[in-house]
């Protein structure tokens, strides 16, 4: 078996080089000059990365006080976590990714394989040089053209099927004008497709005069700030001629090595579709492409013309910045489709009309002068952002079998979970809805101001839970040689939030062991749950309250119980979180239309009345109960390990 040879950290956008990692000694990442890092946010050593060669892995500490991740997973200051091969390290989270990458020696029986491993390695490294160098750079340079098609052609020789270099000059000298053909056709793709985005927005500047006080620095400065990729939207748009992705996944399944579509034809005439409580604008001249450019409409294209927060009639609304047309435009010239995705809830509530909203977004890209497509959901459910519902719609149905490129696309929305007075004067962010869909979607995030104004990144919040993390082989119950059930008569007493999962686990782990299922939901009154309690003790039988309990009076009843029949009394006690709570009743709602709605009242009722169990009111016995969902399908458990709630 091949043992390796040296690790290290790749750029999968390449904007810097590869970061060694030698074997069993700890590196440091941050801002740095190896990383291309400049976010204020990230400190110097913001990591510490140290590779195990002989097991092929790497530990990662976060250091710095802003969170990092691995692999879309948030991190915990100083805790130590586990990364294989593949892996990706995020410097802040969601932003600067660098990939986890062994070299391998090959195998010694191989001669062949041997050197086709170098060959291979050489043109790597020599395509991850070209894409570093500017397109103009890379083509008119012959002599740079020639060096990684002759480790292509070293490839072919030492792959044949007797191994040795057979081809004649006069075969060579065919290969080198079949080249010269490419290069000239290369050459005019190039200057087709020329990308003059600095030009663009250093004339933005001169235009808006409100920009002038955000961005003051020269050409020069405008560069670094495009060379990081997250705190300049620039960087998504940085090889408008690369072409997709093959390693990543679209919602329709991996993405093949054959040779796909980047766009489709344009459509022919305006179309309005509606599927449930989701509505579907395709524009006039639209054409399906792999590279997405998303944004939300409220509060990023446009604002209200009144200054009131929310519109007080269908006109009532403005672009938001004079900068958004022409930045928009200049996306379509680059090869981009532009999605807007909104949440219009007030329709399903009778606030606004659907008719209202068609006339008012119609208007708005007229203005815009864009053709584009608009995403509309009416309702809760899976096409609520932040909810990935409507993108993989818009990638399903909505993209003439145009597969989506991940990493070419991304996303500005406002709802972006900034705290108060993230900038001067402004509040805090009604939600974090458009950043999570980001995160779920997994494309590079920007607020408005960061995209269209090229403000720096302005500090924001993550919600309390994270879905991504939960661990469906955590151990149930704490501690873990804890019994669910008892050979001896008993009461067994849950508390905890509505959604928590207490029925699930009654249902699942208590009922089909004999014990008698009592809950207020089914009887009514707590008066006939304690009644029905009581009887079915004198019967000699165990039971389960199947009730939230939140307070010492409510628990005290079914423990008097307990005393007059002479048995033990448990409490199990679930320790989900109000959110988690709330994301598992969003989540119900989702996969099951029969599910009656649990309000955010009652659980702030819960939440409030809360007294953590405790010994001393007369339990045996008390045990935590970990949440450690199970599910029916792989597609629910990506549905729940979605971000699910607005904040």
């Amino acid at each position: 078996m091949p043992s390796i040879k040296r690790c290290r950290l790749v750029c999968p956008n390449n904007t810097h080089d590869p970061i060694p990692l030698p074997d069993g000694e700890p590196v440091h990442l941050g801002r740095s000059e190896a990383t291309r890092c400049i976010d204020p946010r990230c400190s110097r050593k913001q990591l510490e990365v140290t590779a195990d060669w002989a097991s092929g892995e790497v530990s990662v500490k976060q250091l710095g006080a802003n969170s990092s991740a691995i692999d879309g997973i948030e991190l915990e200051k100083d805790r130590v976590c586990k990364l294989p091969e593949g892996g990706t390290i995020y410097l802040l989270t969601g932003m600067y990714p660098q990939k986890v990458e062994f070299i391998h020696d090959p195998s010694p029986k191989s001669t062949t394989g041997s050197k086709n491993q170098k060959c291979e390695n050489k043109t790597t490294e020599k395509k991850r040089e070209s894409k570093k160098r500017p397109a103009s750079e890379s083509l008119d340079s012959h002599q740079n053209l020639k060096k990684p098609r002759k480790t292509e052609k070293e490839k072919q020789m030492n792959t044949s099927e007797n191994g040795s270099a057979d081809k004649t000059v006069e075969e060579d000298e065919e290969d080198i004008k079949k080249l010269e053909e490419k290069l000239k056709l290369l050459k005019k793709n190039a200057a087709d497709k020329k990308f003059a985005f600095a030009s663009d927005s250093e004339g933005s500047q001169t235009d808006n005069k409100q920009k002038a006080t955000d961005v003051k620095k020269k050409p020069k400065a405008e560069k670094e700030t495009l060379s990081s990729k997250s705190s300049s939207p620039a960087t998504s748009m940085k090889s408008p001629s690369k072409g997709p992705s093959l390693s990543k996944t679209s919602p329709s399944g991996p993405m093949k090595k054959s040779p796909q579509k980047s766009e489709g034809p344009p459509a022919e005439e305006t179309k309005w579709q509606q599927f449930e409580k989701l509505y579907v604008c395709t524009r006039k001249g639209v054409r399906a492409r792999n590279k997405v450019a998303g944004f939300d409409i409220d509060g990023t294209i446009i604002t209200t013309q009144s200054g009131k927060t929310f519109p007080t009639h269908p006109g009532d609304w403005r672009i938001l910045y004079p900068e958004i047309p022409g930045r928009l435009k200049k996306l379509h010239e680059d090869g981009y489709k532009i999605v807007f995705f909104t949440n219009q809830l007030g329709v399903s509530k009778g606030k606004t009309s659907i008719d209202d909203l068609k006339t008012k977004f119609s208007s708005v890209l007229d203005k815009l002068g864009v053709s584009a497509q608009i995403l509309i959901s009416t309702g809760g459910g899976i096409y609520r952002k932040p909810a990935r519902g409507m993108w993989d719609f818009m990638c399903l149905k909505g993209n003439d079998s145009v597969r989506v490129d991940i990493d070419e696309s991304l996303y500005v929305g406002d709802a972006a979970g900034r705290p108060e007075k993230w900038a001067a004067k402004r509040k805090k962010d009604f939600s974090c809805s458009d950043r999570l869909f980001a995160l779920n979607i997994g494309v590079k995030f920007y607020t408005p101001e960061e995209f269209f104004m090229f403000q720096k990144a302005a500090p924001f919040n993550m919600p309390e839970f994270d879905p991504r993390a939960i661990d469906t082989s955590a151990p149930l119950l704490d501690p873990p040689s804890a019994s669910i059930t008892s050979k001896s008569q008993e009461v067994v007493l849950l508390v905890g939030f509505p959604a928590c999962g207490k029925s699930f686990f009654s249902q699942t782990n208590l009922i089909p062991k004999g014990y008698v299922h009592v809950n207020r939901d089914t009887l009514g009154t707590w008066k006939k749950c304690v009644d029905m309690c009581a009887k079915s003790l004198r019967q000699g039988q165990s039971v389960v309250i199947d009730n939230t309990n939140p307070d010492k009076e409510s628990r005290q009843r079914y423990i008097n119980c307990a005393k007059t029949a002479k048995v033990p009394c448990r409490c199990f006690y679930f320790t989900a979180t109000i959110t988690q709570a709330r994301h598992n009743e969003r989540y119900r709602e989702m996969i099951d239309k029969s599910h009656q709605p649990i309000n955010d009242m009652i659980m702030n009722t819960f939440k409030s009345k809360l007294k953590v169990p405790e010994s001393s009111e007369g339990f045996t016995e008390i045990v935590r109960v970990n949440f450690v969902p199970k599910f029916k399908d792989s597609e629910n458990e990506k549905l729940y390990k979605q971000y699910l709630l607005e904040k």
